[in-house]
C-alpha cells in the first residue's frame, strides 16, 4: 500500500489527531500520486474530516458501553443510583425529624400535665426525701407534746 494512501486510513480510524491543512496535505499527496483526481481535493478533505469525526464517536461510544458493562459487572451503583439514594435518605431523615418533633411536642404536653397537678414527685432526690419525712416527724412531736424518756413504775 502507498504512503499517501495508509495516511488516509490512519487519519480516517480516528486513532490520530487530524487537522483541516493536515487532510488537505494528505490529499494533496493522493493526487499526486494517482490515487485521487485533482477536482476532487476539496471532497477528500470533507470526506476525511468527516470519517474521522464519526469513527472518533464510535470508538468513544464503545469505551463509554465497556465502561458501563465493568461497572454492573462489578456492581458498583450509578450516578443515578446514588442520586435516587440521596434523595431516599434526605426524605427519611425529614420525616424522623417531624416524628421527633410530634414526640417532644405530646411529651411536654404531658409532662406539663402532670407538673400542674401537684402528682408529680418521681423527678425528687433521696435527700429531699429524707428531709421531708423528718420534717413531719418534727411536726408531729410538737404537736403531740414532750414524750418522756424515763420507764413508769
Amino acid at each position: 500500500m502507498n504512503d499517501a494512501l495508509q495516511k488516509y486510513l490512519q487519519a480516517a480510524t480516528g486513532l490520530t489527531t487530524l487537522t483541516k491543512s493536515k487532510a488537505e496535505n494528505i490529499a494533496k499527496q493522493l493526487v499526486k500520486q494517482g490515487e485521487a483526481a485533482t477536482d476532487n481535493v476539496g471532497e477528500l478533505v470533507d470526506d476525511l474530516l468527516d470519517k474521522q469525526r464519526k469513527n472518533r464517536e464510535a470508538i468513544s461510544a464503545l469505551v463509554k458501553a465497556e465502561t458501563q458493562r465493568a461497572v454492573r459487572a462489578m456492581g458498583l451503583a450509578t450516578t443515578t443510583e446514588v442520586d435516587r439514594l440521596q434523595k431516599q435518605v434526605a426524605d427519611l431523615k425529614r420525616e424522623l425529624a417531624k416524628a421527633e418533633s410530634k414526640s417532644a411536642a405530646s411529651g411536654a404536653k404531658a409532662s406539663a400535665k402532670t407538673s400542674t397537678s401537684g402528682k408529680e414527685t418521681a423527678g425528687k432526690s433521696p435527700a429531699k426525701k429524707a428531709a421531708k419525712k423528718t420534717a413531719k416527724k418534727t411536726t408531729a412531736k410538737k404537736a403531740g407534746g414532750k414524750k418522756s424518756t424515763a420507764k413508769k413504775s
